[in-house]
């Protein structure tokens, strides 16, 4: 998304220098007996279009390479936090706490299993 949205915006930047560079020329060509001061603000302005466009494509040409590396140093992040969530659950699962739970829990549902089973016994249930 990031790579799009900044693609869009230096393809938007660079249409627009290339249109007002397209402008100039066509100006240029089209006032052949203009004065000489015309055509000479009109070449600048054409001059400075030029150098904004190529700073454009010089932007752009850089935009894929910090996406690449962004997205390379995301991967590395998500990696080291899935390794330290793994840790800190094999952690927890070693702690006497969590290991008395597990032993109540297990106790507690065959105490259920045993509380259901006596309870058909005496009220089965209308199928």
């Amino acid at each position: 998304k990031l790579e799009m949205n900044c693609t869009k915006c230096f393809a938007t930047e660079g249409h627009f220098c290339r249109s007002r560079w397209i402008g100039c020329k066509i100006q240029l060509n089209s006032t052949t007996s203009a004065p000489n001061v015309q055509v000479k603000k009109l070449m600048e302005e054409i001059d400075s279009l030029q150098k904004e466009l190529s700073q454009c494509q010089i932007g752009n040409a850089a935009v894929p390479e910090d996406y690449v590396s962004t997205k390379h140093q995301l991967l590395a992040v998500q990696s080291q936090l899935e390794k330290t969530q793994d840790e800190l659950d094999k952690k927890f699962s070693e702690t006497t706490q969590y290991n008395n739970m597990k032993k109540m829990l297990a106790k507690k549902n065959e105490q259920l299993k045993d509380i259901r089973s006596r309870l058909r016994k005496y009220e089965p249930t209308d199928d």
